[in-house]
């Protein structure tokens, strides 16, 4: 942005040099030969451009010397406009060429990371959670200006994509076949549909999340491959029904959802082989006294066991879904994390 300020004020320059000559030279003219300024303004057009007309025979040596001058000051500000309206249209280019190619290197590294398609509204509220959890993610969008606009309102870089996720190649550059999941919050629902299906061929195993308007379009998009479907139309209308209901527990649930630095959070964990969480009763595991974290459910094989009592016996593959402060949260992340890269260590 800085580069693009300069070049522009080298323009402004421009101008007004060529402002400051033209008019130098039609006031040299009828100091010179008293001409009708009118014509004076003419000749030192004439002068500056060097469009051959000639200048009259008649006129004053001083005044020859003057129109030599005044080609030489017309032509360096000429050339000094075209370098930098050159050096605009070359170092942006160039620059934006190295900043892709830097984008697309930076992509490549990353693994288990998170495809947003579509930078409007709700991928707005998608990459806000993200930056809050600092997960890794990549956005892919059309218009490259919508992306740069949620940039300024987050005061913050991120990846991103610009062309049209219905094509292959486009979700190929943004790591398809290496991420965690992609969701797609497309306006249009045909193309959402699109997404959804080169999306699931590409990654067999991706957790696909998809925007719906509506309940019919829904069952397409399931069929298409998205694992999870979030109709805006539904959700709105049952979130309004509940707040009339029972206010106290959208409440509740608002606080979990929207946390901030010290609210509540729900997390799921996943239990790994040769984690001290495997194959123990949630009573040995001893969660709520060793970090803070209350376990509100376990997934065993796709069902879900609500409120699991102390003697339910943990196993590897199990999902864990947490209640607690974000802090506890993270510190707990980071122990299983510690935790895992010792046991590889010992296994090696």
């Amino acid at each position: 942005m800085e580069e693009y300020r300069r070049l522009i004020r080298k323009f402004v320059i421009t101008g007004v040099l060529v402002g400051v000559v033209f008019i130098s030279g039609a006031i040299g003219y009828w100091i010179l030969e008293g001409w009708p300024f009118l014509d004076c303004m003419l000749e030192s057009a004439i002068t500056i451009s060097t469009v051959g007309y000639g200048i009259p025979d008649d006129i004053k040596p001083a005044t020859k010397v003057f129109s030599m001058l005044l080609i030489f000051a017309g032509i360096s500000v000429v050339l000094y406009g075209i370098s930098a309206l050159t050096q605009f249209i070359v170092e942006g280019e160039i620059n934006k060429y190295l900043q892709a190619r830097r984008r697309l290197k930076m992509i490549e590294k990353l693994r288990n990371h998170h495809i947003i398609v579509g930078a409007g509204k709700t991928g707005k509220h998608i990459i806000s959670e993200f930056i809050k959890r600092n997960n890794p993610f990549v956005v892919i969008d059309r218009d490259e200006s919508n992306i740069k606009k949620l940039e300024e309102f987050f005061d913050k870089e991120f990846l991103y994509i610009v062309g049209d996720a219905t094509e292959e190649d486009i979700l190929l550059q943004a790591g398809i076949d290496r991420a965690k999941s992609l969701i797609t919050t497309l306006p249009d629902d045909t193309k959402n549909v699109f997404v959804v299906l080169s999306a699931r061929t590409l990654n067999p195993a991706l957790n696909v999340i998809s925007r719906a308007s509506d309940i019919e379009t829904m069952r397409k998009l399931l069929y298409a491959g998205a694992t999870s479907v979030v109709a805006t139309a539904e959700l709105t209308g049952v979130r309004m029904a509940m707040m009339a209901t029972n206010p106290g527990l959208i409440s509740f649930l608002d606080v979990v959802t929207f946390s901030g630095e010290e609210s509540l959070r729900l997390e799921e964990f996943v239990v790994k082989k040769n984690s001290y969480l495997a194959n123990k009763k949630l009573s040995e595991i001893k969660l709520p006294q060793s970090h803070n974290l209350i376990v509100i459910s376990i997934r065993k094989r796709g069902s879900h066991i609500f409120n699991p009592t102390g003697d339910t016996m943990v196993e590897v593959g199990d999902r864990l879904v947490v209640l607690g402060k974000k802090k506890d949260i993270e510190e707990f992340s980071r122990f299983l994390e510690s935790e895992a890269i010792q046991g590889q260590s010992q296994v090696t």
